[in-house]
């Protein structure tokens, strides 16, 4: 009886672990050149790695500072639809300003709503641009 409770501790053991495998984090990284906002925090030029934490929720982290910023990013709504261009960070240019707008990778993917700054610069007639950067997806 003793052996035959060892065996599925065991088997329980190794299912929890497999299973913890299954749900790790995919992340993709970008190198972004330039200062940027993200919601209502400025983040440095920099390398960045992004992952999905949840329904609808992504981390940007530094890679040189480990400073880290989590938002809704709903990956159902996108304002970048361009097919041939998948593994791609968005950003719109307002003015002399660069927002985050999308994710999107085979790892991650999201929109991320306008920022109330990236609102009042465009309202005072500052047209938002797009900016492509690539970006890498690691599994």
């Amino acid at each position: 009886m003793t052996t035959l409770k060892n065996i599925m501790l065991s088997v329980g053991a190794v299912a929890l672990l497999g299973a913890s495998g299954l749900s790790a984090q995919t992340k993709a990284t970008a190198a972004i050149p330039f200062e940027f906002t993200v919601q209502n925090t400025t983040l440095p030029a920099g390398n960045y790695t992004m992952s999905a934490s949840g329904h609808d929720v992504m981390t940007i982290r530094s890679a040189e500072t480990g400073k880290a910023v989590m938002l809704l990013a709903s990956g159902s709504e996108s304002g970048y639809r361009t097919a041939q261009d998948k593994n791609v960070v968005v950003f719109h240019k307002v003015a002399d300003r660069y927002f985050l707008a999308d994710v999107k990778t085979d790892a991650v993917s999201g929109h991320v709503s306008p920022s109330k700054l990236e609102r009042e610069l465009a309202s005072d007639g500052g047209q938002p641009a797009a900016v492509i950067l690539p970006a890498l997806s690691v599994r």
